[in-house]
């Protein structure tokens, strides 16, 4: 079995071994250090994969064609930001998502994983609820609006039709969460014959699980912090996507309520 098909298939541990050894015998084989970040992190061990994604950030930003192809390129500053998050280092992770929200509006940053920018919006947010910084949840949610507006003025009213901007458009107070969850479980109106069902669903289960995280947020924000670990519990409760920041956050969310809760029995 493959490193990737055993990551996908949650045999971590395994994914591991197997990649250490490869890596041993060949350091330079990036596709090989990706799979090791990626499956580093599913299994738990941050800072350990803050060391790969650190590696191939580096990697990308030093790749010539690739920064003439795909200019503007964020790299893997989301996933670092987020393991320092996880590694409880949150003033650099806000820092770092601040940076990268504030890239997509100054055009420095010309891609993201998302197609809108809107992750680190969303990420940021989150991070400036956890935090209680009233300055960056403002910032945020003024990043939020001015995406939406450039989606609804390029797509006029099929603007809610495309993810992620829905959840946006709900944080905004536009829609109910009722109309996020619609989008999450509408059969795509375009699939190719290659695709297969068990890739419809993981996309499926990538939307539910940033649609469950974010409505936590919200509920947080609101200061409903039992609607808000509900949700969490609920997202981290599906089958790990393996590539979506917020179930390692919502992991990290319950694990500090469950370590709270034992510390006071």
């Amino acid at each position: 079995m493959k490193w990737r098909e055993l990551i996908w298939s949650h045999r971590y541990a395994k994914a591991i071994r197997g990649l250490r050894h490869r890596l041993e015998s060949n350091p330079s084989d990036m596709a090989a250090v990706g799979s090791m970040a990626d499956a580093l992190r599913a299994n738990g061990d941050y800072r350990e994969a803050l060391l790969f994604f650190e590696r191939l950030d580096a990697e990308r930003k030093a790749d010539k064609i690739a920064n003439i192809l795909a200019p503007g390129s964020p790299g893997r500053q989301i996933d670092l930001a987020c393991l320092h998050w996880l590694l409880d280092d949150r003033a650099k992770a806000m820092q770092m998502m601040h940076g990268l929200a504030a890239g997509i509006l100054d055009g420095s940053i010309q891609y993201s994983h998302d197609g809108t920018g809107m992750a680190q919006g969303f990420l940021l947010y989150y991070m400036a609820v956890s935090e209680n910084n009233a300055a960056e949840q403002s910032f945020a949610l003024d990043y939020l609006h001015n995406l939406v507006k450039q989606q609804k003025n390029l797509l006029d009213e099929y603007y809610l039709d495309f993810w992620p901007t829905p959840l946006a458009a709900y944080y905004l107070g536009d829609v109910t969460f009722a109309a996020v969850m619609e989008t999450v479980n509408r059969p795509p109106r375009m699939v190719s014959p290659l695709t297969t069902p068990a890739s419809l669903e993981l996309a499926r289960r990538k939307e539910l699980c940033v649609a469950l995280f974010h409505d936590g947020v919200k509920s947080r924000a609101e200061g409903n912090e039992v609607h808000c670990l509900a949700r969490m519990r609920e997202c981290y409760g599906l089958e790990n996507p393996v590539i979506v920041q917020e179930w390692y956050l919502a992991r990290y969310e319950v694990s500090k309520a469950d370590s709270a809760a034992r510390a006071t029995a």
